[in-house]
């Protein structure tokens, strides 16, 4: 089967993977709260000074204030264009995966109680940790992890071996990782997992291809029109990926425009906070020591992607800023409220619900501002942009 492929143009492209490389299996990660506690007899200053002194290399992570960067020349705009790859052919396996993603999202389940074991084909939530070679393995610590315990090529023997533990509990799961595993260094030595079972779903198939799964679906009374909704609907991804990836053309043609210098301080800095953000909390909540922060750290830091990746947006950034200034671009309210409103609407959220957590937490409107301006900068470049897709002028 092979739909028509669409070239449509998103207003406002989804950003790069700024996620941590997920070495783990599983899809969706949650946030869990910030636990504390005053201990007794102290001051919250005293303590939060404890806390700090405590977990040091995550204090020194997510430090508050501006990372200096430095100057950057804005490159010219004109004559900015890229030609974008034919993306392959979907497979008949494209289909069958989101056929099956479909099914399960549609199927029955049921929480299981404290103290129930857990069975494969679950939907397990857990925070888990790995070790090898007695050293945290980098990118492994997950917190509020969703996945499906089913086997993984990624990590052999990971989801059966927390099989039979039972939801409130812990599972210690060994096993060697494979010749393709992403962390080179570790490629065939062996690993050992500390995985908190912290709830879990037991799923309930319904019938392949049967009535009942037709009608749940809600994508037509037959296979054939499931299967040509799934096509729009696969097509219709690809086409948001590949101006995607024109974005990420045009910004890196206009880096090496510019040509900016990232010293190696400030690569450390970022890799270093984004570590905080991610890993450096999860640890934190969790007590881990210094030395095992410090051996975490150290594993972000001398990852050759992450530095790649780190260094990268750096020179956007710079690149973004410096056309920003030159051209005098202005986020208003008004421009800000618009961008909120129609990104909301591709993340299926409430717009005004969102507009009002800006309005309350500080943090997140500061995040929102950052996010809404780099926004507005790219939109200003991908309009000067000529765009060719490959293919498309077979359409």
């Amino acid at each position: 089967m092979r739909a028509r492929r669409k070239f449509a143009r998103r207003r406002f492209p989804p950003l790069w993977d700024h996620g941590p490389r997920g070495y783990l299996p599983g899809a969706t990660v949650t946030k869990r709260g910030n636990k504390r506690s005053n201990t007794a007899g102290g001051s919250y200053e005293a303590n939060r000074l404890s806390f700090l002194v405590e977990n040091l290399p995550l204090a020194r992570a997510l430090a508050d204030g501006p990372v200096e960067l430095p100057p950057a020349k804005a490159p010219s705009l004109e004559d900015l264009a890229v030609r974008v790859p034919a993306a392959e052919d979907l497979t008949e396996g494209d289909f069958l995966r989101r056929f099956q993603e479909l099914s399960r999202e549609a199927a029955k389940s049921r929480d299981r109680a404290e103290g129930e074991a857990v069975a494969m084909g679950d939907d397990a939530q857990l925070d888990a940790v790995g070790y090898s070679e007695g050293k945290l393995i980098p990118f492994s610590v997950r917190t509020g992890m969703w996945m499906v315990l089913q086997p993984e090529a990624l990590l052999p023997g990971f989801a059966e071996g927390i099989v039979g533990t039972k939801v409130g509990e812990s599972a210690e799961v060994e096993l060697e990782l494979p010749a393709d595993y992403p962390v080179e260094g570790l490629r065939g030595k062996k690993a050992h997992f500390i995985v908190d079972v912290l709830s879990a779903r037991e799923v309930k198939m319904p019938e392949s291809e049967g009535p009942a799964l037709l009608k749940a679906l809600g994508r037509g009374s037959s296979l054939d029109e499931v299967m040509d909704s799934i096509a729009e609907e696969l097509e219709e991804e690809l086409a948001d990926q590949l101006w995607v990836q024109a974005q990420d053309l045009v910004l890196d043609e206009l880096v090496e425009r510019a040509k900016p210098q990232v010293p190696i301080e400030l690569v450390d800095e970022e890799v270093r906070r984004r570590w905080g953000q991610v890993e450096g909390k999860a640890l934190g909540e969790k007590q881990f020591d210094v030395k095992e922060q410090e051996e975490a750290l150290a594993g972000w830091l001398e990852d050759r992607e992450t530095r790649a990746d780190a260094e990268r947006r750096l020179k956007i950034s710079l690149v973004l800023k410096a056309i920003a200034e030159r051209d005098q671009l202005v986020l208003t309210s008004e421009t800000m409220d618009r961008l909120l409103e129609e990104v909301s609407q591709d993340f299926g959220l409430d717009p005004e619900e969102a507009k009002a957590a800006v309005r309350e937490d500080t943090l997140a409107a500061k995040q929102v501002h950052d996010f809404a301006w780099h926004l507005m900068v790219v939109q200003h470049v991908m309009e000067q942009a000529k765009v060719q897709f490959e293919g498309a002028e077979d359409e």
